[in-house]
């Protein structure tokens, strides 16, 4: 028997070998729609969008792509609540404190006289190393302002070991490191806060290694001259230049 089929094309029962007919869902294009944005959710690292430095743009209204930051932000690591820490001045230090009447203003009036964290063996080491590297090519090893550079024709740098120095409050030579002191250039970019303070445990320790009770008796016959001290000058010869105080003086 030969298989019936309809003329009109239109597929009949599934036992006449024909296909059956699929009606299209209603839900159809939404799924299509959404397989075509599928791939529009894929964005790759390379072309996010950014602002690459130094380039303007129209987005904001001054051109400039890189923003300012917003009015009191402070960097991480730049708070710097402990004023005596990191500037070597009193808390309670005022611009220009006014002297009583008849008296010389003091120098040293707003510097800290005391270190703002406990000293030990390590900071002074560490002082030791940051002073040679640092200081010792115009104070000298000893701190007698006779160093490298000295001795080269250089101006002569203060003296660690004069009266005047050891009497100076600790804050004070923090300052003279932070900003500068006379012929001495500022230290703030190369030295830490913490090695400031290293340096001047160190330039104390100093101090007392050369301070010496009998150092302005005169000197016995035979006995070698101070550290730091110019040889006597011999009859007859041509005095030798001495350069040009400087440094903190």
């Amino acid at each position: 028997m030969s298989k019936s089929k309809r003329k009109d094309g239109v597929s009949g029962r599934v036992g006449d070998g024909v296909s059956p007919r699929f009606s299209p869902s209603p839900f159809l294009p939404v799924l299509l729609l959404m397989i075509a944005f599928v791939p529009a959710c894929r964005r790759d690292m390379q072309d996010q969008p950014k602002m690459k430095p130094f380039r303007g743009t129209a987005f904001f209204g001054d051109g400039l792509s890189a923003r300012p930051p917003v009015e009191g932000t402070i960097a991480r690591g730049f708070l710097r609540t402990d004023s005596e820490l990191f500037t070597g001045k009193k808390a309670n230090a005022v611009s220009s404190p006014s002297p009583a009447a008849g008296a010389s203003p003091d120098p040293y009036a707003n510097d800290v006289t005391e270190f703002p964290f406990p000293i030990t063996k390590e900071t002074v080491i560490r002082g030791r190393e940051r002073y040679e590297i640092f200081c010792s090519v115009c104070h000298g090893l000893t701190g007698n302002g006779d160093g490298m550079i000295v001795r080269r024709g250089f101006r002569r740098a203060a003296s660690f070991n004069d009266d005047r120095l050891r009497q100076a409050p600790v804050g004070h030579f923090f300052d003279a490191i932070t900003n500068g002191w006379g012929a001495m250039p500022p230290y703030s970019q190369q030295i830490a806060v913490q090695d400031r303070w290293a340096i001047i445990a160190y330039i104390r320790a100093l101090q007392l290694s050369q301070q010496n009770p009998q150092a302005s008796a005169s000197p016995s016959p035979g006995a070698s001259p101070a550290p730091g001290a110019l040889p006597a000058a011999q009859p007859g010869a041509t005095p030798r230049a001495t350069p040009t105080a400087g440094g903190h003086q």
